[in-house]
């Protein structure tokens, strides 16, 4: 979703609030009330996105109602009144007050966008995939409608469709991201990491400190057979954070089977443990491990932290996700 933005520092937008209350306030003498309703309806929404640009949804809301009172035409103060309404929360009043202008303008995209994020920010997925799906059917150029489409299309276990709608996004938009991160997800997934690992590394390398979405390239390179490129990924994790534990973990077990580092690997695990490393299932799995090094030292240090009897929750490190936006966004 989109809304109206001007250039400029704080003092301008405040000199465009002086002059926008008084383009809004003032008459012409000659002009016929039809005429001054009109104008007065373009300077209250004018008003509404000044106040919009500093983050007043409250303010602006109120100058688009006063738009939209005046000259119920203002096809601007509709649409961004609606957004006003979901920045601030009210989504029932947001979804109303976009019912209320699709009566007369039903093909209305960007207020049916409006209403979309609306619905799904009232948990009413359904609903807000159906709004999404027309929209862009409406509007295939809207770059944000097209992407939070995908991500509810992913949530609703539609991978395939998913799949397609991120790379409608990124024929539009192709050095986005989180479109670029998505479908490299949903592609690791399936199996496809050799085809998965750019797509993350763009996301990596636009959100460096994305920890789980690094972990997530590392993860791919290791299934891709890139053990020496998953282990620097994890080296670099560690390097960022100290206390990553799962990082930690991970480069462990990779210096302890396919480097054949045991000393390497032993030192890793101990910084994994201390970190407060304490995944019994993966812990039990390391010890299965095929070509695993120092096994009995690697024993040693896992039952000395106490982790191998424990019931732990099921291991989220070795799972492909990541931290590009996983709902809609306005």
């Amino acid at each position: 979703m989109t809304v109206l933005r001007a250039s400029g520092g704080a003092s301008a937008r405040y000199r465009r609030l002086a002059a926008c209350l008084a383009a809004a306030l003032s008459l012409s003498a000659g002009a016929c009330a039809s005429q001054q309703a009109m104008r007065q309806a373009v300077g209250w929404t004018e008003l509404g996105n000044a106040w919009a640009e500093l983050g007043r949804w409250d303010k602006a809301g109120d100058a688009w109602s006063r738009a939209m009172a005046l000259d119920p035409g203002q096809g601007v103060a509709g649409y961004n009144l609606s957004r006003a309404l979901a920045e601030a929360g009210k989504y029932d009043e947001s979804i109303a007050k976009s019912d209320e202008y699709l009566e007369t303008d039903p093909d209305n995209a960007a207020v049916l966008s409006v209403k979309a994020y609306a619905l799904h920010m009232s948990e009413r997925d359904d609903e807000a995939l159906a709004v999404y799906e027309r929209v862009v059917a409406l509007n295939g150029s809207d770059v944000a409608s097209v992407y939070n489409l995908a991500v509810l299309l992913e949530a609703a276990g539609r991978g395939g469709e998913a799949l397609e709608r991120y790379e409608a996004v990124l024929a539009l938009k192709p050095e986005d991201p989180n479109a670029a991160f998505r479908k490299g997800l949903i592609l690791a997934s399936e199996g496809d990491a050799e085809a998965a690992i750019p797509l993350l590394e763009r996301f990596v390398a636009a959100n460096p400190d994305a920890a789980p979405a690094a972990r997530a390239l590392a993860l791919a390179q290791e299934r891709a057979g890139l053990y020496a490129k998953a282990m620097e990924t994890y080296a670099s994790l560690v390097g960022k954070d100290e206390a990553d534990s799962q990082s930690w973990f991970a480069l462990a077990r990779l210096r302890l089977t396919v480097a054949e580092d045991g000393p390497g690997g032993l030192e890793a695990l101990k910084s994994a443990l201390l970190n407060g490393f304490a995944d019994g299932e993966l812990a039990a799995g390391l010890l299965d491990a095929p070509g695993l090094v120092s096994p009995g030292a690697v024993r040693a240090a896992l039952e000395e932290a106490g982790i191998l009897a424990e019931k732990a929750p099921p291991a989220t490190s070795d799972q492909p996700t990541g931290d590009a936006p996983p709902t809609p966004t306005p």
